[in-house]
């Protein structure tokens, strides 16, 4: 058993030498203390150190205390660490989850600035099946349906490879003592129902290699996952983009995927904003495949966590609705400047015969002796006019947005040069007619924009 654990740990690369302490979760039980004589074998082939852990939730009354008492002499006799964690408040009875939240908080207290130490509880197969049997009775998705991971963050599950029958033949063997816990007994909890009842009907009538072919579903349904993720991953690279204000999904790249990935679009966007715990159903996702195509700009909808989305033009806005912005750049000669969180604009002034006018429009000649020695930068404000170069007569700057199909997220994030309280350049977009180049022109500015991906 010892080897196949050996095998699993490097498989899935659960423990490498940057680990300076394992912490052992030890409740008392069998698999616990299997895990901890494992552990103990396993740390001079890994060099790690050992510290045991023990949650008191103390709804069991003096048996509770029993344990703790227990695993603390285990630990002294080992010759490890000790530390035991209790509920702040007693409770006289008290829900699976409520236990397993206030479990998880004393092991986030255990690592808090312990970036090189780990967590090591006793998950072994057969609860990996009882969970993978309960999702699956419940309706869980792909994600829900690959079991128990063999590592989330900081915490790991040697004994996942091994059975419940391999880990008390182990503890026989090896003549460990143990403490059984009466609930485990208990056909009332879901668990102990699928793990007394379910499993064994199951393995007589069905199949007696049930959990080893359930364990090898489960890999494949991992397999797939991986698949699934890289895909997410490409179409959240493609569709999405964060902003200050939230997240931007590009509504026709949206479309470009299938049911599966839309789902997952949907579900990143929300996740980015609010701790998501549920998935998206069918049902919404129709709803929010009709918001994604049909809503005009303007119109919004609300998720579970106070969350919203609004229509752009173009994007669908998950956060807060874009604010006017009244952030204001000074924009000086060789000085290049970072403007909000996407783009740089540098001046700088050139010789007029170097003027080439080649049609980049994020390049642009202005003339320096109109728009002086100060230039400032600021975003969309209402009421904005200039010139369009070509035009005489002064535009609204909101009209000229809406010709072009800019909506109201993208135009918020336009830089917009001035001088005084003149429009220069519209950045990206167009030059106002009265700061052109012309014949009589006596100094020349270069004005250069570029997209940024990191400040």
């Amino acid at each position: 058993m010892l080897e196949k654990i050996i095998k699993f740990i490097k498989r899935h690369k659960l423990i490498d030498t940057a680990v300076k302490t394992i912490f052992v979760a030890v409740s008392g039980g069998v698999d616990s203390v299997v895990l901890l004589d494992v552990m103990k074998r396993l740390q001079p082939r890994f060099g790690f150190r050992i510290q045991v852990i023990h949650f008191n939730h103390g709804v069991r009354g003096k048996d509770a205390d029993d344990d703790e008492t227990f695993v603390a002499e285990l630990a002294g006799k080992n010759g490890f660490d000790f530390t035991a964690g209790r509920i702040e408040k007693k409770v006289k009875s008290a829900s699976e989850s409520f236990l397993r939240e206030q479990r998880l908080k004393f092991f986030d207290r255990i690592l808090q600035d312990r970036d090189d130490d780990l967590i090591a509880t006793g998950h072994n197969l057969n609860d990996n099946i009882e969970t993978f049997l309960m999702r699956l009775a419940k309706g869980s998705r792909l994600q829900g349906l690959t079991g128990i991971r063999p590592a989330r963050g900081k915490f790991i599950r040697p004994l996942l490879a091994v059975s419940r029958q391999e880990i008390e033949s182990y503890a026989a063997r090896h003549h460990l003592l143990f403490r059984e816990d009466a609930t485990n007994s208990d056909v009332g909890i879901l668990r102990n129902k699928v793990r007394h009842d379910v499993i064994p009907f199951l393995r007589k009538e069905l199949e007696p290699e049930l959990l080893l072919n359930l364990n090898r579903v489960m890999e494949d349904l991992k397999y797939h996952l991986e698949i699934y993720e890289e895909n997410l991953t490409g179409a959240v690279s493609f569709a999405t983009r964060k902003t200050k204000f939230g997240i931007s999904l590009h509504r026709k790249r949206y479309f470009k995927f299938g049911k599966a990935i839309r789902r997952g679009l949907i579900e990143y966007c929300i996740s980015s904003l609010f701790p998501l715990n549920y998935s998206v159903s069918d049902r919404s996702l129709k709803i929010w495949d009709m918001f994604i195509s049909l809503s005009l700009p303007g119109k919004r909808m609300t998720f579970p966590g106070n969350g919203r989305a609004y229509a752009d033009r173009t994007f669908i806005v998950f956060g807060k609705e874009v604010p006017y912005r009244d952030e204001q750049y000074v924009l000086s000669p060789g000085k290049p400047l970072i403007v909000g969180d996407r783009y740089r604009i540098t001046v700088e002034e050139t010789d007029k015969p170097e003027v080439v006018f080649n049609g980049d429009r994020n390049l642009e000649y202005i003339d320096g002796g109109k728009c002086g020695e100060t230039l400032k930068v600021r975003f969309w404000r209402k009421g904005d006019v200039f010139k369009p170069l070509g035009m005489r007569q002064f535009r609204k700057l909101s009209d000229f947005f809406i010709d072009l199909k800019v909506g109201r997220m993208e135009k918020m994030e336009i830089p917009i040069v001035c001088s005084s309280d003149r429009i220069v350049w519209i950045a990206g977009y167009r030059l106002d007619d009265d700061f052109k180049v012309t014949s009589l022109t006596a100094k020349v500015f270069c004005l250069k924009l570029e997209e940024i991906t990191e400040v």
